[in-house]
């Protein structure tokens, strides 16, 4: 009979790693969602400038109202000029 070819027996480590389950491979790495662009330095300048001018339009306004005018309650800049 024709001799067999000696098997070679596997390591302690191999058997070992048969017998556990295999390892779970990590989720692929996705890039983060781009978060909103942050608002420039600048325009929160003009924003709060803008504010501000606002409010010192309605002051002034206000205080328009409040003071009697020349005629009939134009504006001093709306009254005609006096005739000769």
């Amino acid at each position: 009979m024709a001799q067999r070819k000696a098997r070679r027996s596997a390591s302690k480590k191999t058997k070992a790693a048969g017998k556990r389950p295999a390892p779970k491979r990590k989720a692929i790495r996705r890039p983060a969602r781009k978060a909103a662009p942050v608002p420039n330095k600048r325009v929160a300048e003009l924003e709060a400038e803008n504010r501000r001018l606002r409010d010192e339009v309605e002051r002034l306004r206000a205080e328009l109202d409040d003071r009697p005018s020349g005629e009939g309650g134009m504006p001093p800049d709306e009254v005609p000029p006096p005739e000769f």
